[in-house]
């Protein structure tokens, strides 16, 4: 074997490194690399930075989400009071006045009717059913409770009311 043939495979490349040692020192390459702590740092920064803006992100979804929710269950609400005092209004019942706290984790409607209702087996009997019905349904859709109260429009105190949340009010 010749010294040329020797020159093969390991050697040639070992000799390719040794030409090359110095290029290798001043290589653009190195810039390429970093020290293993300098990865975690900056692993960790970037890991921190993007939890912080999916933290953020998902709180802004949760926010707009739970407005919209909130908005929905309003809603729902009213009309689940317009729809109860509509009910009694066509089975001649007269409703005075009905009263929402939405801001409240479970909504609580207030309807006022005259004294002499609240008296009347028949009324009682028909009422209760309705709202124990709107109830469930308030349930299914929102799995919270919607409060439907019945009360006597006599020496109602509105201000009192207002003070306990019963903004909202409104005489069909």
């Amino acid at each position: 074997m010749s010294e040329s043939e020797a020159v093969t495979g390991i050697s040639l490349f070992n000799s390719y490194l040794k030409l090359h040692s110095q290029d290798a020192e001043t290589s653009k390459i190195s810039d390429l690399y970093y020290h293993v702590n300098v990865v975690a740092d900056a692993y960790s920064r970037g890991y921190n930075d993007g939890e912080k803006k999916a933290k953020k992100e998902v709180m802004d979804l949760i926010t707009k989400k739970a407005k919209e929710r909130f908005i929905e269950k309003a809603n729902q609400v009213y009309l689940s009071s317009k729809a109860m005092v509509g009910y009694l209004s066509q089975k001649d019942y007269g409703v005075s006045k009905f009263y929402i706290n939405i801001f409240h984790r479970n909504p609580k409607v207030i309807i006022a009717v005259k004294d002499s209702l609240l008296l009347n087996d028949e009324f009682v009997e028909l009422a209760y059913g309705k709202i124990n019905e709107m109830k469930s349904s308030f349930h299914s859709l929102f799995e919270s409770t919607l409060d439907l109260s019945l009360v006597s429009s006599q020496d109602l105190d509105e201000d009192l009311l207002a003070r306990d949340g019963f903004d909202y009010s409104e005489a069909p």
